[in-house]
């Protein structure tokens, strides 16, 4: 007998009766009846990669580190270099190598670039452009990004209710930093935060009642 591919049927003939596709013989299907796992060289392999990314930065670090102390210069450019240096390391190892969900990756990726901006902006005197302008936009971006993905995979949309609340209330974030005087210009905290407010408004008013269903379980409610 023959089993169909598609349907997971057995039938005498070689096409199936339900999707009319040609079907493989029981030989093939029991030849490839396990499915395929990684193998032991494509592990040691992605270790690899991660010992050679890690290898790099500890030298461009410390290479870094010694001309900074050789040239006679008082600017300590070697700490912007290691900031740089680790969030490159962290984007490479976690955004390109790691098999993490995209929201997760989207959400680590606005953490670590906001927090080096700000750190950047600290360590030059650079005032708080950072905070008020760049973090607000970074989570426009984001909140923007993972919109587009929830609405292109609707299959999959559950998997990252999590990620999109979790940009949600960043959101809202900016605001409060200005109320408490860390934040100085609010046009940009507004927007943020009125963007966050819509999103999360069209979420209730777009989605069916699995999503609310989630949402409330995602609040123990």
């Amino acid at each position: 007998m023959n089993q169909c591919h598609n349907c997971g049927v057995w039938v005498k003939n070689t096409t199936c009766p339900l999707c009319h596709r040609g079907v493989a013989d029981s030989f093939s299907i029991e030849k490839d009846a396990y499915p395929t796992y990684p193998t032991v060289n494509e592990g040691k392999k992605h270790k690899t990669i991660v010992k050679v990314a890690l290898f790099i930065t500890i030298s461009l670090i410390s290479i870094a580190l010694v001309v900074n102390i050789l040239t006679p210069s008082h600017n300590i450019w070697f700490v912007y270099f290691v900031s740089i240096i680790f969030y490159v390391f962290i984007s490479f190892y976690h955004t390109i190598l790691s098999s993490s969900h995209i929201g997760e990756k989207i959400l680590v990726q606005l953490i670590c670039l906001s927090s080096l901006l700000v750190w950047l902006t600290i360590l030059s005197g650079g005032g708080k452009w950072a905070l008020n302008y760049m973090v607000p936009f970074l989570v426009d971006a984001a909140i923007l990004l993972i919109t587009v993905i929830t609405i292109r995979k609707r299959m999959s949309w559950r998997s990252y209710v999590g990620f999109i609340l979790s940009m949600i209330l960043i959101g809202f974030v900016p605001v409060l930093l200005y109320i408490v005087g860390i934040v100085t210009v609010l046009w940009p905290s507004i927007i943020t935060a009125l963007y966050s407010f819509l999103t999360f408004t069209g979420m209730l008013i777009f989605s069916d009642t699995t999503f609310k269903s989630e949402l409330l379980r995602r609040f123990h409610l």
